[in-house]
């Protein structure tokens, strides 16, 4: 791929700024509001490192899913550095795929996945569009089919509509005693449109809803801890400002089972129009609810979650209002919006929504919130085309992990450096982690590329780039240089500054050097740091038979570059009274690359013999 129309990054951080002392990765100022462009925005102050993609080889075999939905961190032994990913897949033939993944702190200073494999559903009947889901407080994953199928297998209970429990250190469907002798899903926690499950610390309540037009919410009460496959089920009946009850309805038999939305309604169930994620905060013992054709999320207590039947307090935690978020710059108003979709919570007790229509934000509702006193923040914007899934975060809150869903393919020839600088373009859905800066990766440029080019026209040597995305951008200092181990500034170019459209730049460099001229961007901050930036090289040839050397004076090395159409046949080296000397050289496509005894010293030759019989000499000091 031509660095004229891709540019790889390689960052040079000299100065971390200040700012990023805070430990938390809660601790960010709001993006302003505004549309989805094509890469993924977050905080200078955070960074992110790609994991898996579309398309990907599994190491077991087959590749990773489209459609990435549930992107679940399950720790080993609770640690943060050691664990399983698994990957939802909301295709209509659903799967998972679950990742090894460790981090290396000495080499990398990011994630690496030592083993990926598909988790094979055919044991329950296979699974279709796997939404969301939850990581159990025991270390397992359950992911939740978002569609209903009736029974065509004929084990009596629907093919689709169910959570499944699903094992992430083999990778296996749960089987639980006395089910069906293939394997089974959950079924005591019912049918319907699953989106997520919420598991409450006593590890036998759940909640969940239905992701439906007319859906409703539900309690789970399972008869032993860790085990969900059998207990009592409630649904929520009562107001969504005041108080409610639950309501006891059957869930013993497969037709039972099968019928869970039946009976919901029968017994009067409060309707909410898509439920879409339930989770439970610990830190206020409040259970949250999005329900994204409504706009908001909800949020209740229960009077007991093992044998309360009352819930003494529901009402709108979030939504349906415009908020004042505030920016480096400024207060800005913004609508809350539509498709309230994935919640959880970080150590602080904030509340992060992926946000499923709108503009796909990702928003953080800060601990305290209240409609009439709020604390609102924009911390992300997915790709142009995709909402923000998953997401979950490892036990010390150091990372999130998440995924973004059908993003659009015109993202795919837009770059921007990810935790080391290398180029990441979101054309294709890929799960992801995200932390602050200081703990993954390198510092990166908060800067995307376009095109950029170096060419020879009339003696000047062009340098050009494109910049899709500028935050904080102070100019452009161009440096120049004939051996990358030299560089001077030639010139300054002012920028953009902020900047989320394309800023086109020009440099004309009138006095360049004999023979490949080097060039690349120290770009300044605003906060007085800067880094550098490669852009490449042009030659620029001052006779069609030159040949030069360097460095001049040499020591150990000296690189020799030519112009001229034909090849080199033969290099030979003299010192200044004839005498033909030994060389060790190699001949590569643009250059050669000759090793001299650190002994020599004084004025020397090198001779090179072209293939056409010509001969270009070379006048060059060596020594100390």
């Amino acid at each position: 791929m031509s660095l004229k129309y891709r540019i790889f990054f390689l960052c040079n951080i000299v100065l971390i700024c200040s700012s990023l002392n805070a430990q938390s990765i809660s601790d960010f100022v709001s993006l302003s509001p505004g549309q989805q462009t094509p890469a993924l925005e977050m905080p200078y102050t955070h960074t992110f490192q790609v994991l898996i993609s579309h398309g990907d080889s599994l190491m077991a075999g087959g590749y990773l899913a489209d459609d990435c939905d549930f992107t679940g961190y399950v720790p080993i032994g609770g640690s943060s550095r050691n664990g399983y990913l698994s990957v939802s897949s909301e295709s209509l033939v659903a799967g998972a795929s679950i990742l090894s993944i460790s981090w290396d702190s000495l080499a990398y200073n990011g994630w690496r996945t030592t083993y990926s494999q598909s988790v094979d559903f055919s044991v329950v009947g296979g699974g279709s569009r796997h939404c969301s889901g939850t990581v159990t407080p025991w270390n397992t994953v359950i992911v939740c089919e978002e569609i209903v199928q009736g029974d065509l297998n004929g084990d009596g209970y629907y093919d689709y509509g169910w959570a499944t429990e699903i094992d992430p250190a083999t990778a296996k469907v749960r089987d639980f005693p006395g089910g069906l002798p293939f394997g089974d899903k959950l079924w005591a926690l019912g049918n319907m449109a699953h989106e997520n499950v919420g598991i409450h610390p006593n590890r036998r309540t759940a909640y969940e809803g239905a992701d439906m037009t007319v859906g409703y919410l539900f309690k789970f009460v399972a008869d032993s801890a860790n085990m969900l496959n059998k207990g009592r089920l409630y649904v929520y009946k009562g107001s969504k400002n005041g108080t409610g009850e639950w309501i006891l309805i059957p869930n013993n038999t497969p037709e039972e089972c099968n019928r869970t939305l039946f009976y919901a309604d029968s017994v009067g169930g409060t309707v909410f129009s898509g439920v879409e994620d339930v989770e439970y905060n610990p830190l206020d013992n409040y259970v949250y609810l999005a329900v994204k054709n409504e706009d908001c999320v909800y949020r209740f207590r229960d009077s007991d979650p093992l044998t309360g039947l009352v819930v003494p307090d529901f009402h709108i935690y979030v939504g349906r209002q415009s908020y004042f978020v505030k920016t480096e710059t400024d207060s800005i108003e913004v609508p809350w919006g539509t498709g309230n979709d994935n919640l959880a919570f970080d150590d602080k007790g904030n509340l992060w929504v992926l946000q499923d229509g709108s503009l796909n934000y990702i928003w953080v509702v800060d601990s305290g919130h209240t409609q009439a006193n709020p604390k609102v923040r924009i911390f992300g914007k997915t790709p142009a085309g995709a909402e923000p899934t998953g997401i979950t975060f490892s036990p010390d809150y150091r990372f999130l992990f998440m995924s973004v869903m059908h993003p659009s393919e015109s993202n795919s020839d837009k770059f921007q450096p990810d935790a080391w600088g290398n180029p990441v373009s979101f054309g294709k859905d890929r799960a992801f982690v995200i932390a602050r800066r200081e703990f993954l990766g390198k510092i990166g440029l908060p800067i995307i590329f376009g095109r950029v080019s170096v060419t020879n026209l009339n003696k000047k040597n062009i340098v050009k780039w494109r910049t899709e995305k500028e935050v904080d951008i102070t100019n452009f200092v161009v440096e120049h240089s004939t051996d990358k181990a030299q560089w001077d500034s030639v010139g300054v170019v002012p920028a953009a500054g902020n900047s989320n459209q394309e800023q086109q730049y020009e440099f004309y460099d009138g006095f360049p050097k004999g023979g490949k001229n080097f060039y690349r961007l120290k770009i300044k901050l605003n906060n007085g740091t800067h880094i550098q930036h490669d852009l490449g090289a042009a030659y620029y040839l001052v006779s069609p038979h030159q040949v030069w050397g360097f460095p001049n004076p040499a020591k150990d090395e000296i690189t020799i570059m030519y112009s001229h159409a034909f090849s080199v046949k033969e290099v030979q080296w003299f010192a200044a009274d004839g005498r033909l000397l030994p060389l060790q050289y190699q001949i590569f496509q643009d250059k050669i690359v000759a090793s001299l005894p650190s002994t020599m010293y004084g004025i020397h030759f090198i001779r090179l013999t072209l293939s056409n019989g010509e001969v270009l000499t070379l006048k060059y000091e060596t020594g100390n």
